[in-house]
């Protein structure tokens, strides 16, 4: 799968700080996501980037490139992904640098970001069969409206979770009860988000060409 992304607001926020943050957050996702990238991301143009992204994994990458991003800005900063399914026509060993690579799956994620930027969505996916890319959208509408609430202290609560995976260790960590943590994750929207993003990966996973 293809993933395109640019930044939202970046102009607002500080182009060239902007640009910092990216680089810095593509990195990092670089170095967490290995195994899960075919071509790593690689950032274009300073507010922009690009990948090559194993289904399975899509939405982890995903969802950690868009919390560190606000988490990074205090909240100020965002990035509209458009994530495109189908054929690459080059093998992918050995390729570093997805501007390199042509085929049906960049066109469109092409399509999907244009879609994203047109119709303001953070998420957008293009090139599946028409019921998985009407499924994935309409999920991602309702992720979307959870994200739009979450202060970047629900953020950072949110991806250690997501790296945790575990309500009592995230607990133990903040040194507050089970209970207290389970009851913030749960009516901030964090589990429903994070169950609702793994049953994606699923999907899209069995879409894979």
């Amino acid at each position: 799968m293809v993933i395109n992304g640019d930044l939202v607001a970046s102009r607002v926020y500080g182009a060239d700080a902007a640009a910092r943050l990216l680089a810095s957050v593509v990195r990092e996702a670089n170095g967490k996501f290995t195994d899960a990238l075919a071509v790593p991301l690689r950032v274009i143009q300073g507010d922009a980037f690009q990948g090559v992204v194993k289904a399975d994994s899509a939405m982890k990458v995903v969802f950690f490139m868009q919390a560190r991003l606000v988490v990074g800005s205090n909240g100020r900063l965002l990035s509209r992904f458009g994530m495109g399914i189908g054929a690459i026509d080059q093998n992918l060993e050995g390729v570093s640098d997805p501007a390199l690579l042509t085929g049906p799956a960049f066109v469109a994620a092409a399509e999907a970001l244009a879609l994203a930027r047109k119709e303001k969505r953070q998420l957008v996916l293009k090139g599946g069969a028409e019921h998985l890319d009407e499924a994935a959208n309409g999920a991602f509408g309702l992720v979307e409206f959870i994200w739009d609430r979450w202060s970047p202290e629900v953020w950072r609560r949110a991806i250690r979770y997501d790296e945790l995976e575990d309500v009592g260790t995230l607990a133990e960590e903040l040194d507050v009860s089970y209970q207290a943590v389970h009851k913030q994750l749960h009516r901030r929207g964090v589990l429903a988000v994070r169950e609702a993003l793994l049953g994606l990966e699923g999907l899209l996973e069995r879409e894979e060409p």
